[in-house]
């Protein structure tokens, strides 16, 4: 064989190479695996499980690691390389990861310092959803009314008389008990006549067994509107802002550029009201399947192939 055939041989070769590592088009095939992981709840569970879709349905493999537990295990994951990507929120980032002290309530200030403070782990935050799953306090409507309760200050001067149910961690977060108690000290703190712990999926269980008169809420849970649930008043500016981004491992992102594109697609279209809206389904007395839900979603929105 002549020099210069054999030249454009290897030229040919080296090409396809290249066009493998980097991954594929809709329909193609990657060499390139990526584990999927998310915390234990039906949300996290939700879009993490719309990472996964929207991976396959770009042609690279995927291996799930669903509903891993809160956000202590989930993270350390990601930070060992047992998970490639999970569904975080920027007030987790800041708050419990960089352990800011004062809450941001400004989204793109949030988004910015997570960007910024995470580089030290090697990950990044690509764009967030609109949606915002701040933490908050819910009660059944006629137990809010019997105490005269609206926001958390009411909640503050009746909490002696309550029992309040709360999912893992938040008992230890400042974003939760321990930081609430320490602005209302003087007026007794933010104690509780009994509080116990709840598996964060079962967390309106108590509510609806009446074994509890106030439960930890999320902003974009189904069951606020679904069981008829008064949504306490933020009225101290208390949480920060939690809207929920892919964290990925920056070598993963750097192995695949177009997994940004891809999941950017996804982020505006998951609203308050169309995370409720899946929440529920699956949460409500449909008793969907995530994956199913997630998957409808997905090709209804047109982000992946049927």
């Amino acid at each position: 064989m002549k020099k210069r055939s054999w030249i454009n041989l290897l030229v040919t070769m080296g090409l396809a190479v290249t066009l493998t590592a980097c991954g594929s088009d809709k329909g193609g095939k990657s060499d390139l695996s990526i584990t999927v992981g998310s915390k234990d709840n039906t949300e996290n569970h939700l879009i993490g499980e719309m990472y996964a879709l929207i991976f396959e349905d770009m042609g690279i493999k995927v291996k799930r690691q669903l509903s891993l537990g809160g956000t202590a295990p989930t993270f350390e994951a990601l930070k060992k390389g047992d998970l490639d990507i999970y569904p975080e929120y920027t007030g987790t980032g800041l708050g419990v990861m960089m352990e800011q002290k004062e809450p941001e309530k400004d989204s793109a200030k949030a988004l910015e310092k997570v960007r910024e403070g995470f580089k030290k782990w090697d990950m990044e935050w690509l764009d967030p959803a609109s949606e915002n799953a701040t933490y908050g306090f819910a009660m059944k409507k006629e137990t809010a009314e019997k105490y005269g309760i609206k926001t958390y200050t009411d909640l503050a001067k009746h909490s002696k008389e309550l029992v309040l149910s709360y999912p893992q961690e938040f008992d230890v977060r400042e974003d939760g008990i321990p930081g609430l108690q320490k602005i209302y000290a003087d007026q007794g703190g933010f104690v509780f006549k009994k509080q116990f712990q709840i598996d964060y999926s079962l967390r309106y269980k108590p509510l609806e067994n009446n074994e509890s008169d106030v439960t930890v809420s999320v902003g974009t849970d189904g069951q606020i509107a679904g069981m008829g649930l008064q949504l306490l008043q933020d009225d101290i500016g208390f949480f920060p802002v939690y809207n929920v981004a892919p964290l990925i491992r920056k070598a993963k992102l750097d192995a695949e550029p177009k997994i940004k594109e891809k999941l950017n697609a996804l982020a505006p279209l998951l609203t308050d009201a169309a995370v409720q809206t899946m929440n529920w389904k699956v949460d409500g007395p449909d008793k969907a399947e995530i994956e199913d839900v997630a998957k409808q979603f997905l090709i209804d929105n047109k982000l992946i192939s049927k």
